[in-house]
């Protein structure tokens, strides 16, 4: 799997795609307008960014960053972004083999699971 194939897979749903930097120069696939489904923030919206992988294989970093903030900073295994104020991490594994359906069921599952 190649960030290009999870690109394609994300925009074939519908969402808009957009590669941001963080202060340190590092970039992420920033995914526009992601409704929660289903938990205790069902309903809301927010921005999703994702660590864009160069390496191949493609190996999944342990963060999803959101925006704006959905839970208490250092709350839920959550702390300060280095994408901004407007940002938070969220601290969640992925032990899957990659596949673009597999990491975006793995985010909307961290999303969904959120109090």
């Amino acid at each position: 799997m190649e960030q290009s194939e999870l690109d394609a897979y994300i925009r074939s749903l519908g969402f808009d795609l957009e590669v941001v930097q963080d202060t340190a120069g590092a970039s992420y696939t920033a995914v526009r307008k992601v409704q929660i489904t289903s938990g205790a923030l069902a309903g809301k919206t927010c921005d999703v960014a994702l660590p864009r992988v160069g390496a191949n294989p493609y190996s999944v970093a342990s963060s999803i960053h959101v925006s704006p903030a959905l839970v208490p900073m250092n709350s839920q295994s959550s702390q300060a972004s280095p994408l901004g104020a407007d940002w938070q991490y969220l601290s969640r594994r992925f032990d899957f083999a990659p596949s673009p359906k597999k990491i975006w069921v793995w985010v909307l599952w961290a999303l969904d699971g959120l109090q």
